[in-house]
């Protein structure tokens, strides 16, 4: 586990370091750090994933390429898993290697992918940039780059998308969601976040709806009916999915995790703090509803635990802007930053040492 500590350490110094950088020499960091992480991704052994028997079964099971040149949609109707994975995995079949180093190839695509996607989205959205890397790497980075790496890239363009919907161009927030949705179809949920541009974020109405959301979960309301009436069958076969595998596993949430917990008492500080973040980042406003809107998921899908953990991880990616801001409003500043470079080491522990999110890292012998 030795590297990942390593890249922790970097990722800290750069942070401390840029604070005595200009413009143009923040940014060349910035590049450089996103090399690195896209070079620890996609070098690294497939089996240090712990999805990589799921990615192993999709690859086998994607369509041959005279079925793709002969009709994207029929192509479309045999497949079980994103568009943007089967055709990757249907092309690289092609060339003639071994499973296992086609495999290596997807993974280095995707490693780029959702790297720079994730790293231009928070660029885009907070000068706070080093500060939101250090706490990218040590949340989302380790759960979709180095594991979930199909929604690793879509939470990146859903970032990426957020400028735009801030600034109406709804357009071309549609356009990016859609792009999102070939890598990880619950992408789509985040049209809900065109509803929410207009809602003005306001603590009361959030705590009314989480009740609302507990309520629907303690009296076991059955959510489950609107499968039936859900107009894909594609989507159908995804939630039922999920079912399946808390049937056979029998996945049940807990409340009470860590994480969760502080995910709600940093958008209790982000209440407290609204209007004074506000004035730092005109994308509160939107990176706060989508932070409650992820709580409210991960209680209200509760008896689909599957599809509640991804909805909330897909709507919690705001938190990667939300947590350093409380280094700009918080005093004493340096107490401030120390706090949230200690949010980012705790999350960092728990996912590697106490969830063993990931493995121990090997390079891919080629």
């Amino acid at each position: 586990m030795a590297i990942y500590v390593i890249i922790v350490i970097i990722l800290i110094s750069f942070y401390l370091l840029s604070t005595r950088l200009n413009v143009r020499s923040k940014t060349i960091v910035y590049i450089m750090a996103g090399v690195g992480l896209i070079l620890l991704v996609g070098l690294r052994d497939g089996h240090i994933n712990r999805d990589y028997r799921v990615y192993k079964v999709h690859y086998e099971k994607a369509p041959p390429i005279e079925t793709l040149k002969s009709s994207i949609s029929k192509y479309n109707n045999k497949i079980k898993t994103e568009f943007s994975y089967s055709a990757l995995c249907t092309l690289v079949k092609t060339n003639g290697e071994n499973r296992d180093h086609n495999l290596f190839i997807i993974f280095f695509i995707y490693a780029i992918l959702g790297v720079a996607a994730n790293l231009y989205g928070i660029k885009r959205l907070t000068d706070q940039e080093f500060l939101a890397l250090f706490i990218y790497y040590s949340s989302m980075f380790l759960l979709h780059e180095m594991t979930q790496i199909r929604a690793g890239v879509a939470i990146g363009i859903i970032l990426i998308s957020l400028k735009e919907l801030q600034e109406r161009k709804i357009v071309r927030f549609s356009i990016l969601i859609l792009l999102a949705t070939f890598f990880h179809t619950s992408a789509l949920m985040a049209f809900l976040l065109l509803l929410l541009r207009e809602f003005k974020t306001d603590a009361k109405v959030w705590a009314a709806i989480f009740v609302g959301c507990v309520i629907v979960n303690i009296t076991q309301f059955d959510i489950l009916q609107i499968i039936n009436i859900i107009p894909s069958e594609f989507y159908q076969y995804k939630l039922k999915a999920y079912i399946e595998l808390q049937n056979s596993e029998n996945v049940e949430l807990n409340y009470l995790n860590v994480l969760f917990i502080l995910q709600n008492i940093i958008i209790i500080i982000c209440f407290y703090y609204q209007e004074e973040m506000e004035k730092h980042n005109k994308y509160l406003n939107i990176l706060l509803n989508m932070c409650c809107l992820s709580s409210c998921c991960y209680v209200f899908f509760g008896q689909i635990p599957g599809f509640a953990v991804r909805l909330c991880e897909l709507f919690n990616c705001s938190l990667i802007i939300l947590i350093p801001l409380i280094a700009k409003v918080m005093k004493p500043k340096t107490l401030a930053e120390a706090l949230v470079i200690l949010i980012g080491l705790g999350v960092f522990y728990i996912n590697v040492f106490h969830s063993d999110l990931v493995l121990e890292y090997k390079l891919f012998k080629l």
